[in-house]
């Protein structure tokens, strides 16, 4: 018998429930959409590095939830990786420091 495998140090983040999302931020606009770019990179660490840049240069852009960014492997987009914390903090809005920072959250990074 072998040995369990061994947990992914990186692990996946669930995504949080859009609904509940919503409630806390209090919103409710109706439907909404998703637009998806696919973009190559040869590895994770690079992808999650022009995800974060893409992502803060269109910051200002009205719609766009930067810490709502994720990356996936091309053959496997059902498992995503967060770019941003995403945590919801007290006044609402969402973390957009690095997934897994240390230190508190901050929606002005």
């Amino acid at each position: 018998m072998n040995p369990p495998a061994a947990p992914d140090p990186d692990p996946v983040l669930a995504p949080l429930p859009v609904a509940a999302v919503e409630r806390v931020a209090g919103r409710d606009d109706g439907p909404r959409y998703v637009v998806h770019l696919p973009v190559t990179a040869t590895d994770r660490d690079r992808a999650l590095r022009f995800a974060y840049t893409l992502a803060r240069s269109l910051a200002s852009v009205p719609g766009v939830e930067i810490a709502g960014a994720t990356v996936s492997a091309e053959d496997a987009q059902h498992v995503r990786r967060w770019v941003f914390c995403d945590r919801i903090t007290a006044d609402r809005r969402r973390c957009r420091a690095r997934a897994g920072h240390d230190g508190p959250c901050d929606p002005d990074r």
